[in-house]
Formats: structure tokens, C-alpha cells, sequence
């Protein structure tokens, strides 16, 4: 009987030895962006992280959101997260629709499935929006209608794909049109007005009149029509209101996709393409930062009443050029140490990144729905849900709240990456 050699056993993927042709250099195919790949998985860790860092005595103040809901402004790391990935998608896009999937279709199809994706996201995010409250309330035909990461992510997909689709001056229209309209919106309308609709939120004695906190909440809260009795228009006008965050998200991810055609740009030598990136980049924070510079809840800063801060609330203009200044240096210098040094030792954060929003739902489902939901009790008397459990191990074992803290958020990230680790090693890349 002939002798029969069994197959080799499937290669698994090596993370840190994978290596690449620089995107756009001449003579060669473009080569997928690895550093782009990089700097989401940098991004949804980062997302993952800031959201389970709930303990403000253990960990760092930029881990925590600035307090919106107050007259505060600026931003922090974690301000910063969920417009970069907006940032991130928006590189996607030309790069999709020139050299990818969309390439050789008609512009309608590339809308189309375009719209599907959008559903999908949106719909993904109703289901996280209601995932722990429908233990305690009833689900409602008005939380199709809610706003929240991924209904943003969805709709400024869709408007970002649209205005790729149109020439250049026409991309350069809507960026300056939403981030000018959106200040204008924030400093042109007269107080009076907003004042007489809806009734400030600013804390009892806090200054109130033009370029106030309490100034640019009442006009965001007017805009979305809180002002008005619940009902079908206050509903559908308030939802349709919020185009006053979700166009500023689609901005911000058209000037992703600039940042990306820099970076794969044939014909371009490696110098010019990071020191583009790099100019680009910095003249966007001039512009961040000279529109909010010296802004003071009171009122006023070094452009009068036309300073505008730093805010995730309000999705103000400055905010969406830090995030974008800031999002393309990100971008650049993942692309000067993976792409064009070949120093691909950083890619293993390509496994995260390469099944981002599979790794988003799920955690934020799981964690919604089990970790904050079930219920344990420990032998030192705590007794809880299965994450303040975890923790609550942690602390006693070592006397250390700090340590209790880190624990989980570094086992909640360990756990997350080798499920994503497997489905990179079966090539398993979900794409909605």
C-alpha cells in the first residue's frame, strides 16, 4: 500500500513578520494601508479601554469625558476617540470606492450599498442603545429614532460616501460649509430667541447672553426641538434636528479620506507625502485652536463673541478640526513607522482593527447585557454585577483599589483581542 504524506497544517498569519509595498509607490501596485489598519485597531482599543474606566479615583483624568453637561468646554483623550474613528471610516472611503469594492460601479450602485451599510450601522446601534434599559422599561417605537455612536457612524458613513462621489471642489464646498455653518449657527443666533424657547440648563447663578454655555446649549436643544410637546414632530423634526452633529461627523470624514489620498498618492516620494500629511495636519489645529482660544464659559474669548470651544457636545467646529488635525498625525506617523520604515512590529494592533465593529457590537453588547446585568456575591460580602465583582476580587486580593481597576480593563482588552486574534487566524473579517 503506497505510502500517503498527510498536508501540511494551515500557516497561521504572522502578525509582526507581515510587510508590505508603501501605498502608492511608483511602478507598483497599491498596497493596502497597514498603518491605517493599525491606527483603528489603536483607536478601538482605546475605545474599549476609555469605556470601562469608570473610577475616577483610580485612573487618569484624560480617561474620562469632559463634562459636557455643564458649562465646561476642551477635550481629552477620550473626547477625541469616537471622532477618530469617524476620521478612520472617512480614510476608508476613496480608498474603497477608487481601488476596492466600489471600484468599475456605477455611482447609484456605490450609493446604494452604501445605504445598506448605513441601516445596518444605525439599526446596530438602536439595538446597543436599548440592550441594558429594556430589562427595567419597555421597548418603544420612539427608540428607532435615539442617537448614539453608531447611529452617528451610520449616517455620516452614508453623507461622507455621497460627497466623495462629487468632484473635488464640490468635497471642499461641503467641509467649509458645514464647520462655517456650524459656527455661524453657534454664534449668529441671537440669544432672546433661543431664551424665549427653551428654558437654560446652566447651573443656578451661572453667567447667561451671547457666547455663553448656557447660549450654544440652548440653541442645540432648540435645533432638536426639545423645546416642543412630545409627538410626531417633535420626534421626526428633532431627529432630523440632530444633522447639526451628524453633518459635522461626515466632515470630519471627508477630511479623513484627504489625509488617506496624501498617503497613497502615486507618483509622490515617502517625504512628500508625510510632509503633506504633516502640514495639513497642523494647520488644521491652528485653525482648532484659534477659533476657541481663550473661550470661557462666561462668554466671550480672543475672537469675542465668535469663539467657540472645545466640545463633543456641541460637535463645535474647533472640536472637529482638532479631531481631524489630530486623527491625520496619528495617521502619519503610523504610516512613517509601519508603512514606509517596514517597523511592522506594531500591526498586531491590526487585529483589533480588522474587525472593528464586530469587536465594538460585541463588547458593548455583552458588556450591556451580562457583565453589568448578572449578579454575583462574593465570601468578603459584595455583591453585584459580575464586572464590580471582578474588581471587587482584584481589590481584596492585593488592598489596592488602582489595582482592582487596571485589572479589569486590562483583562476586558486581553479577552477581546484573542477573540479577534481567532478570527484573524481563519481569516474571518466581518464587514457590515
Amino acid at each position: 500500500m503506497p505510502e500517503v504524506t498527510p498536508p501540511p497544517p494551515p500557516a497561521i498569519p504572522a502578525i509582526q513578520s507581515e510587510r508590505s509595498p508603501v501605498a502608492g509607490t511608483p511602478g507598483e501596485k497599491p498596497a493596502r494601508l497597514l498603518s491605517l489598519d493599525a491606527f483603528r485597531g489603536f483607536d478601538i482599543a482605546a475605545m474599549l479601554f476609555v469605556n470601562m474606566t469608570w473610577d475616577r479615583a483610580v485612573f487618569h483624568p484624560q480617561f474620562f469625558h469632559i463634562e459636557w453637561n455643564d458649562p465646561q468646554q476642551g477635550a481629552t483623550l477620550t473626547d477625541l476617540v469616537f471622532p477618530w474613528f469617524l476620521f478612520i471610516m472617512g480614510c476608508a472611503i476613496p480608498l474603497s470606492v477608487r481601488s476596492g469594492r466600489g471600484k468599475g460601479r456605477r455611482w447609484w450602485t456605490v450609493l446604494a450599498v452604501g445605504l445598506k451599510r448605513a441601516v445596518v450601522l444605525y439599526l446596530l446601534g438602536v439595538l446597543l442603545t436599548v440592550a441594558s434599559g429594556a430589562y427595567d422599561n419597555p421597548l418603544k417605537w420612539t427608540q428607532l429614532l435615539s442617537w448614539n455612536i453608531l447611529q452617528l457612524i451610520g449616517v455620516g458613513y452614508f453623507v461622507a460616501l455621497a460627497v466623495f462621489l462629487l468632484p473635488r471642489w464640490a468635497q471642499v464646498a461641503f467641509v467649509v460649509g458645514v464647520l462655517v455653518g456650524k459656527w455661524a449657527l453657534m454664534t449668529l443666533m441671537p440669544w432672546e430667541f433661543v431664551d424665549g424657547l427653551v428654558a437654560s440648563r446652566a447651573p443656578e447663578g451661572a453667567p447667561v447672553g451671547p457666547s455663553t454655555w448656557a447660549h450654544f446649549d440652548a440653541i442645540k436643544r432648540v435645533v432638536n426641538l426639545e423645546h416642543l410637546d412630545p409627538g410626531w414632530t417633535r420626534w421626526l423634526g428633532g431627529w432630523l434636528g440632530m444633522a447639526q452633529q451628524f453633518l459635522p461627523c461626515a466632515a470630519i470624514a471627508v477630511l479623513g479620506g484627504w489625509f488617506a489620498e496624501m498617503l497613497t498618492a502615486k507618483d509622490r516620494a515617502i517625504a512628500w507625502k508625510l510632509r503633506s500629511v504633516g502640514l495639513f495636519g497642523a494647520g488644521l489645529l491652528v485653525l482648532a485652536y484659534g477659533l476657541q482660544a481663550g473661550y470661557d464659559a462666561e462668554g466671550g474669548g480672543w475672537l469675542g463673541r465668535f469663539t467657540v470651544p472645545f466640545s463633543k457636545w456641541f460637535f463645535s467646529p474647533a472640536y472637529c478640526l482638532l479631531a481631524a488635525g489630530t486623527g491625520g498625525l496619528w495617521l502619519g506617523a503610523f504610516f512613517w513607522v509601519i508603512d514606509a520604515a517596514g517597523w511592522t512590529k506594531l500591526t498586531f494592533l491590526r487585529i483589533y482593527g480588522m474587525n472593528a465593529i464586530v469587536l465594538y457590537v460585541s463588547a458593548e453588547f455583552t458588556f450591556k447585557t451580562i457583565f453589568s446585568k448578572w449578579q454575583v456575591t462574593h465570601p468578603n460580602g459584595y455583591s453585584g454585577n459580575l464586572a464590580g465583582g471582578y474588581i471587587a476580587w482584584w481589590t481584596e486580593w492585593t488592598g489596592s483599589a488602582a489595582v482592582g481597576g487596571w485589572a479589569f480593563v486590562l483583562t476586558w482588552l486581553a479577552l477581546w483581542w484573542v477573540v479577534c486574534w481567532r478570527l484573524w487566524v481563519k481569516k474571518i473579517f466581518v464587514r457590515v
